[in-house]
């Protein structure tokens, strides 16, 4: 069974699901695609995990996803208290036609897509807003007709974007989502894999040079992010090899050793066990989606 999720959007390239409520074994995944994908919390409690922050989940808020970005969202799912949670995924090369009458619109796309963003949280921002209830209009009225679903998720989204806008203006970015305890120690973790995740993974030389024990390491990711040190780099390493499958001409070997797995049968095995297929694999049903698209 796969562990990192990605999303085709060949051919489809809005998705979303909205006010969805997660099922009683939902325990989070990793997840990375090429799109954008916008999450806004209706309810429950959990933590995001980006390549160098943590995040916790309230209800009301809303999170940014960049392409490419790996992201895992842990959620804390009870009867008593349910995690509901509406998103949306898109490819902003598709919504980019929608908005050339916006300049201002189409500038904060552009931002949103390829900008160092500051802040990826946006804690209380359904309550500043009418989003929930335009996701209850379009949850109502999206499937009604198949033919006008790209225009009403364009719809829905560009209204996303003005909110989005609003938000980044009318304050200053000081926003502290972030959980109280240990989470300077859990990113200062996030940062050290980002640089070091394509070497072989040494706990003790991860310890040493934050002057923490190996177990306070492993006890306070885990934690913190409901994950393994050793998964989250694993992840990455899929993340990537993704990633350059599709947008790079490197050999299937060669991608193998950029990312960490510099055996091939290792590369294929860690690969299959994340992804779904072997890297082999992966390449080509991408290309022949893209020969289908054409």
């Amino acid at each position: 069974m796969k562990r990192l999720e990605t999303i085709d959007f060949q051919a489809n390239p809005f998705q979303g699901r909205f006010l969805a409520e997660a099922e009683p074994d939902y325990k989070g995944f990793f997840h990375s695609h090429p799109g954008i994908e916008i999450l806004m919390i209706h309810e429950g409690r959990g933590t995001v995990t980006l390549p160098k922050h943590v995040y916790s989940i309230q209800p009301g808020a809303v999170f940014i996803f960049q392409p490419h970005q790996l992201h895992h969202v842990r959620a804390i799912h009870t009867q008593e208290h349910p995690y509901v949670r509406s998103l949306l995924e898109f490819d902003p090369v598709a919504i980019y036609p929608y908005l050339k009458p916006y300049n201002h619109l189409g500038r904060m796309l552009t931002y949103v897509w390829k900008g160092d963003l500051k802040e990826q949280a946006f804690p209380e921002m359904l309550a500043r807003y009418p989003i929930e209830p335009n996701i209850r209009f379009y949850k109502e009225h999206m499937g009604s007709n198949i033919s006008l679903k790209p225009e009403r998720y364009a719809s829905l989204v560009t209204q996303l974007l003005h909110y989005l806008q609003l938000e980044i203006s009318q304050r200053s970015i000081t926003m502290n989502l972030r959980t109280q305890t240990g989470v300077s120690h859990t990113e200062a973790i996030l940062r050290w894999i980002e640089e070091h995740y394509t070497e072989t993974f040494d706990l003790g030389q991860l310890a040493d040079e934050l002057h923490l024990s190996k177990y306070h390491i492993s006890h306070l990711f885990k934690a913190d992010t409901g994950r393994t040190v050793t998964e989250y780099i694993m992840a990455l390493r899929s993340k990537e090899a993704c990633r350059l499958l599709i947008d790079s001409p490197l050999s299937v070997a060669e991608v193998g050793v950029r990312v960490g797995w510099p055996i091939a049968s290792h590369f294929t095995g860690q690969f299959k066990r994340w992804v779904g297929c072997t890297p082999s694999q992966y390449r080509k049903r991408h290309h022949r989606r893209l020969l289908e698209g054409r």
